[in-house]
């Protein structure tokens, strides 16, 4: 009900036109997809072509969220609700976002589907590193890598691995981050893929900037301006975000005017974007390149721009949601640890019982067979029959426990009065067993005592003659 007022509330917030929620061809494919992983992976091919942060995306994409739900179609709307963690993420809105990505997460692993459930820590981890999260945006993206075995995922793969790698690098734990980078960057190299091999270099750049080495990462980060300036940079955030490095390359060389101008750059990509966090890293970069050379005006108007954004997108409030619904996720993982350990022991319990089951018709065999060559008597066979119905009761005592302690809430009283019952089925079906075998086996002990009998005459016959 939380999550329906949430994006009732997202709807009434974005205005804008829309008509329907996904063109034709893209429907035609999504209805032709036979399972879940090849309805988000066209849906998501679909999503890549938007920008995240403009408002008629956003609309779009609650109309088709709507859409899916009158459809009655859980699939859609999980994968819908996937894309919408980022528009609220771009908007600052980091609990909102995690509210979504982890009730979406359960029903993806109960489904189990793979591409969602990894599109969906890849969600997390973003919204964790816009967040400044960055440890827990680490652990998650790193969640995807057991996902990915093909080897045709290789450009998947190296993905993942710049997403951890920027991390890390945000996170000033470079040593890391650059092992990383410099997998994925050798992952670009061998698929040839020069659009994704701009952004893993400029990420293997940032982690050179944590650590301090701006002489080498400055080739880095040109590399990558070249390629977009050539070509076209993968959305307005990463064009910001690029801009902003170079911002802070310079700022920490001294290079002011440099420092300026970038940071200028970064602020006419991401204001009219809205991409807030870029939008703070820029205040902040020329509020400290005016303060080293003593221009006070300016650096109070950025100064103030800076915290003013920086409260919008990190208040108190925000802080402690986040916590909040980090912990639950935190106890849900847990919860399915201890169930995946309780089914796993269950399993090894299962086993001991059909062990045990097998022991006992074995050992029924085993005397049966014997019996046609052994001569035992009544008194044998009762004790082993005394023997039987003992192992026999003990086995269903093992088997049923668990359920009687259910349906008995753990008495002992009741639990003792179920055992008994139990007792008191077996016994007379013992009796009536017990007194079968015993006929038969005698019997068959009389016959085979009587052959034997026969054949020794029969030999005292033969000496006599």
């Amino acid at each position: 009900m939380k999550q329906r007022i949430l994006l009732l509330l997202m709807l009434f917030f974005f205005t804008g036109t829309y008509s329907q929620p996904l063109p034709d061809s893209i429907k035609a494919k999504y209805h032709a997809a036979k399972t879940g992983e090849e309805k988000g992976s066209c849906l998501f091919a679909y999503f890549n072509t938007q920008v995240a942060t403009d408002s008629n995306t956003a609309a779009n994409t609650l109309a088709l969220f709507d859409w899916f739900e009158k459809q009655h179609d859980e699939v859609g709307k999980d994968y819908t609700q996937v894309r919408l963690s980022y528009i609220l993420t771009a908007k600052g809105d980091f609990p909102a976002s995690l509210n979504l990505l982890f009730a979406a997460l359960p029903r993806f692993e109960k489904r189990k589907d793979d591409f969602g459930i990894g599109l969906t820590y890849r969600a997390i981890g973003s919204t964790y590193m816009a967040a400044k999260d960055y440890a827990q945006a680490a652990e998650y993206l790193k969640k995807q890598i057991p996902l990915i075995t093909d080897d045709n995922q290789k450009g998947l793969l190296s993905r993942v691995y710049n997403g951890v790698a920027c991390a890390y690098g945000e996170g000033k734990i470079p040593d890391s981050g650059m092992i990383y980078a410099q997998k994925a960057v050798t992952l670009d190299g061998e698929l040839k893929n020069y659009y994704q091999l701009a952004i893993s270099t400029s990420t293997l750049g940032e982690n050179y900037i944590a650590a301090g080495q701006y002489d080498i990462a400055l080739p880095f980060l040109r590399r990558t301006f070249d390629y977009y300036q050539k070509n076209k940079a993968p959305s307005p955030y990463m064009d910001a975000y690029l801009k902003n490095d170079f911002a802070e390359v310079f700022l920490a060389t001294k290079v002011y005017d440099s420092t300026n101008y970038y940071a200028h750059q970064a602020l006419r990509v991401s204001i009219p974007f809205n991409v807030k966090d870029q939008s703070m890293r820029a205040y902040e970069y020329l509020y400290k390149s005016f303060e080293q050379t003593n221009q006070q005006d300016s650096l109070n108007k950025y100064f103030r721009l800076a915290m003013m954004t920086k409260d919008s997108l990190f208040s108190l409030e925000k802080i402690k949601n986040i916590q909040a619904l980090s912990f639950r996720e935190e106890l849900r993982q847990q919860e399915i640890a201890a169930e995946k350990l309780k089914t796993e022991e269950e399993r090894k319990e299962n086993i001991q019982y059909a062990l045990i089951a097998l022991g006992i018709v074995s050992i029924i065999v085993l005397f049966l067979l014997l019996s046609r060559t052994l001569i035992t008597n009544t008194k044998v066979i009762e004790f082993l029959g005394v023997v039987a119905l003992l192992i026999v009761f003990e086995f269903l005592n093992l088997l049923l426990h668990p359920f009687l302690e259910r349906i008995t809430h753990h008495s002992p009283v009741l639990m003792l009065l179920a055992l008994v019952c139990i007792a008191a089925l077996l016994v007379p079906l013992h009796h009536k067993v017990e007194k079968w075998a015993t006929a038969k086996l005698v019997e068959k002990n009389k016959q085979i005592r009587l052959a034997t009998a026969k054949k020794t005459i029969e030999k005292l016959e033969g000496k006599i003659e």
